[in-house]
């Protein structure tokens, strides 16, 4: 299999090595890349450099598809915000009216990604998860009504930051993410929100809170102008998510603990790269979901045993 690392317009790249720093390339970390120390370290470092054509994955779909109906339907009610005010402040059928504003399925699919145009739509999933986030919206609008819509949708944060690593210095590094909701907290703060389609298990709850840290590192580190530009600023005080499948969500203040947490798995994956040395999981029944196992060091001593 050929090696495709690709590098970025910025000059960085996830399938970075040693050898490319001599070219001004520097290590690119994103939230997905990070959170792979919580499954399989080698696995994030081959589909970085081996990466297989993306095929249908309908929870990728689904999710894009769901983010999009979402961040649509803020669109449709900021421009009538009025309204929705008034509907707020009054206890009138707000629900009805959140979902007479769902977008509907030629709406999403015209807004698809070009490489999710051909995809199927899967409109009973489509709907099942927005009429959730409706009852949602619902009880989140009238408990919150001086601050019903986010300030922003998909903040998108690219900022290049210099690390201290023992033993190595500091080291530049392009860290990148998008950031689903950015709401106004109610002590005056800002609220990062994450959304996802899939199932809660309360053993989430640790990664979650390690993921909404490192958005937290972004908004901290970025640039002040930009995110201006984008309507927010900071400190970020509470964090939150909803898991639309299984009703679930929470909001709380942000942790330290979690902070510090996700500041040493940041850490970490850089000396991973700086050392050549991605460590492969421990736990062995991972390696079954693993489509470059052929590729593995650890399935190839399996192999000559």
């Amino acid at each position: 299999m050929i090696n495709m690392v690709k590098i970025y317009d910025d000059g960085s790249s996830y399938g970075w090595t040693p050898g490319m720093g001599k070219d001004g390339i520097i290590i690119r970390i994103s939230k997905s890349t990070a959170g792979s120390l919580g499954w399989c370290a080698q696995q994030m470092w081959l589909q970085q450099n081996y990466p297989k054509p993306q095929g249908l994955v309908k929870h990728l779909v689904l999710g894009d598809d769901v983010h999009n109906g979402l961040d649509l339907m803020y669109q449709v009610l900021e421009e009538d915000k009025q309204l929705l005010t008034k509907l707020i402040e009054s206890d009138s059928d707000l629900r009805k009216y959140l979902k007479s504003k769902i977008p509907t399925m030629k709406t999403i699919v015209n807004n698809r990604r070009a490489e999710n145009k051909e995809f199927p739509f899967y409109d009973e999933d489509y709907y099942r998860n927005m009429n959730w986030l409706v009852e949602y919206e619902n009880l989140r609008m009238k408990i919150d009504k001086k601050n019903p819509l986010p300030l922003a949708n998909e903040v998108r944060i690219d900022v290049k930051i210099d690390v201290d690593i023992e033993g190595y210095g500091t080291i530049p590094v392009q860290f990148v993410g998008i950031i689903d909701r950015v709401f106004k907290a109610d002590d005056g703060g800002l609220l990062l929100f994450e959304l996802k389609t899939g199932k809660w298990k309360d053993n989430k709850a640790s990664e979650m809170r390690k993921e909404m840290s490192y958005y937290k590192f972004l908004i901290d580190n970025c640039d002040s102008a930009y995110l201006k530009e984008k309507g927010i600023d900071r400190p970020v005080t509470q964090w939150g998510w909803r898991y639309s499948a299984a009703d679930h969500w929470t909001i709380e203040n942000v942790k330290k603990v979690s902070e510090r947490s996700m500041m040493k798995r940041l850490k970490d994956l850089i000396k991973m790269y700086l050392d050549e040395h991605f460590p492969t999981t421990t736990q062995d029944f991972k390696c079954s979901y693993c489509d470059l196992i052929e590729l593995c060091p650890k399935y190839a001593v399996q192999v000559s045993e």
